[in-house]
């Protein structure tokens, strides 16, 4: 619904998108899709609080401006006793050459409380606002009330339960470890003088609601100096919270040797964090603060998307009565359903850390396949179990799998097939190869 559609070519339109949720985007009748995505965050909106998520540019009378094109929505906002408005616009809350910011024009104006970034503002996948506060940047959220002083909240909101329990650890040294706070819960790297991406990067990254990041400099963090950090957390925080390193190097034995110390189950994800391309479409005043997992290579850049996002290590104790210890993949992306890749009752698809297993169904995946660690340079698949031939089941399962992939994944497939291969198996294969175009182990 277009609320306000004025005949100035260069105007923005407001446009409505939900109850009190206003949108500003280029001249048209339709707000863009990634406009809209973004506002259905942010919905339904709390009673007694709107949202104004602004997509257009604004030019050096921005605040002016906006509130001249938003005077008919903030009326019916103010008529309608709302309490909060929330604006969702990149610097909405900085001054500008002398001029108040929008934030403050509209609470003054309006006489509405008024939530707004200071510097670049986004929503995350689950409703959270952040804007990222950096080391001699303007950032984070600020309240803006009728009378009084605008005072700054947080980079995120709302808080998440495990907030407080993080920020009273502070920032610390432990064994040459600087640990601090971050808005995505803890970052830690090593004391003196580091790349200026090992103190800004952990800053960018945005908070999940559900747990905290242990975000690391990179896989060579001592397990002892994480003990000392976790061991400070809730139980319910600790057990919680997931490492996560810049470098995207594997974090599989870390955790293994970090759940012997504490003798409890540790969290890792599987890849670096990357901000993928586009989420903040040009000129446009609010954006997605969308992380994805990427490996990595060794000069940072992402290669593939791995298929488990996250790995449960166990300690030795509780693995002990089994004689099996090794990594559980807890969250995945796939790139097909797995019941899906097998089209069959006696086979099954399994994501491993470093790619996918695919064998029968009443057996597990063989350890090897298990404890291979992630790369940046081959996407591991799976076939099959020692000491049994390859079961026919598995032909379509991988032909669908391969099908299925971007050809830059494709390129890094590597296949490992376990067990006794016949000639027919072999020759399959490298019918296989050759039409998919992936490289077999040695």
């Amino acid at each position: 619904m277009t609320e306000h559609d004025p005949d100035a070519a260069s105007s923005p339109t407001v446009s409505r998108a939900g109850d009190r949720i206003h949108l500003v985007h280029h001249q048209g009748n339709r707000p863009p899709h990634w406009l809209t995505e973004l506002a259905g965050r942010l919905s339904p909106a709390r009673p007694g609080e709107a949202v104004v998520v602004v997509g257009a540019p604004l030019h050096e009378d921005g605040a002016e401006a906006l509130c001249t094109w938003l005077a008919p929505s903030l009326d019916s906002i103010r008529d309608a006793q709302v309490r909060l408005l929330t604006l969702v616009m990149s610097a909405g809350a900085l001054e500008s050459g002398g001029h108040p910011s929008a934030a403050a024009l509209i609470c003054e104006r309006w006489g509405l409380d008024v939530l707004a970034a200071a510097g670049t503002a986004l929503v995350t996948s689950d409703g959270t606002l952040f804007s990222p506060d950096l080391p001699g940047a303007s950032g984070g959220w600020w309240h803006f009330s009728p009378g009084a002083e605008a005072r700054r909240v947080n980079s995120h909101l709302p808080l998440p339960d495990w907030e407080l329990a993080v920020r009273r650890l502070g920032r610390q040294t432990v064994a040459g470890h600087v640990v601090e706070p971050v808005p995505a819960g803890l970052a830690v790297r090593p004391a003196g003088p580091a790349p200026v991406i090992a103190h800004t990067r952990p800053h960018t990254i945005p908070p999940e609601r559900d747990r905290p990041q242990l975000i690391l400099a990179s896989a060579q963090v001592p397990a002892a100096v994480l003990a000392v950090v976790m061991g400070a957390l809730p139980k319910p925080v600790r057990a919680a919270l997931r490492l996560v390193t810049l470098d995207g190097q594997p974090l599989l034995r870390l955790g293994e040797e970090l759940a012997d110390l504490l003798d409890g189950d540790v969290q890792v994800a599987v890849g670096a964090p990357v901000a993928p391309a586009g989420t903040t479409p040009d000129g446009a005043s609010a954006g997605d603060a969308a992380v994805e997992l990427w490996m990595t290579d060794l000069r940072g850049r992402p290669s593939w998307r791995p298929f488990a996002r996250t790995a449960v290590c166990s300690p030795e104790s509780v693995t002990r009565a089994t004689s099996v210890r090794a990594p559980r993949v807890t969250e995945w992306q796939a790139p097909a359903n797995c019941s899906e890749l097998m089209d069959s009752e006696d086979c099954k698809a399994v994501v491993t850390p470093a790619g996918l297993w695919l064998g029968p169904r009443d057996v597990e995946p063989p350890l090897l396949a298990l404890f291979r660690p992630p790369t940046a340079e081959a996407v591991a698949v799976d076939l099959g179990v020692p000491g049994r031939p390859l079961a026919d089941c598995l032909w379509p399962g991988l032909d669908t799998l391969l099908g299925r992939l971007e050809p830059d994944v494709l390129e890094r497939v590597v296949v490992h097939a376990y067990g006794d291969l016949g000639t027919e198996d072999r020759e399959r294969l490298l019918e296989f190869s050759a039409r998919h175009r992936f490289s077999m182990a040695s």
